[in-house]
């Protein structure tokens, strides 16, 4: 079976105490984006999270890579010919990234990262994987979270999608300025 690339709407937002989002909003953008990136990683919504950021001429760069194995991935990202931030856009959508797969197969994910979701094995489970665009309320692309768990740990549970939310909206309010 190929690797699912499936549009979704994301939950309503989870209200998020004020001296965090105040704090955000004091930081500078990249900075909002990192902490963001802490907090999730403190609640535990994903193993390893990836930062991608749009800039004024459309170039989509990774900013942030964290969590487990963050080296790796950051080193796959900088060969590879696509972003996670190009799928969601192509998709106009957020993205669950899930299925099974081989470890040189094809996707729309940037090359190299099914061989990193399957941690050196041939083939198995690529886990559950989460494509968050970051953008204006009129559609402005500003970059994209991306939030991946293994198949053990499961699909975000109970409010880490309502809290991914609120944060996906308030790091997108902060980098569109």
């Amino acid at each position: 079976m190929p690797v699912s690339i499936i549009p979704f709407a994301m939950p309503a937002p989870a209200e998020i105490p004020a001296h965090i989002i105040d704090a955000l909003r004091q930081m500078p953008p990249d900075e909002a984006a990192r902490k963001t990136v802490e907090l999730l990683m403190q609640i535990e919504v994903a193993e390893t999270i990836v930062y991608e950021r749009i800039d004024r001429e459309g170039v989509i760069a990774v900013r942030h890579v964290a969590g487990h194995r963050s080296a790796d991935l950051e080193a796959t990202l900088e060969k590879a010919d696509g972003s996670f931030a190009s799928a969601a856009a192509a998709h106009n959508s957020a993205l669950l990234v899930m299925g099974q797969a081989d470890a040189d197969e094809e996707s729309a994910l940037p090359a190299g990262v099914v061989g990193f979701l399957l941690n050196g094995a041939g083939s198995g489970s690529i886990g559950f994987n989460y494509v968050l665009p970051l953008a204006s309320e009129h559609g402005q692309r500003v970059g994209a979270l991306t939030l991946m768990r293994s198949a053990g740990e499961g699909a975000l549970n109970h409010e880490q999608p309502n809290i991914c939310e609120a944060m996906r909206r308030e790091l997108s309010a902060i980098l569109v300025g």
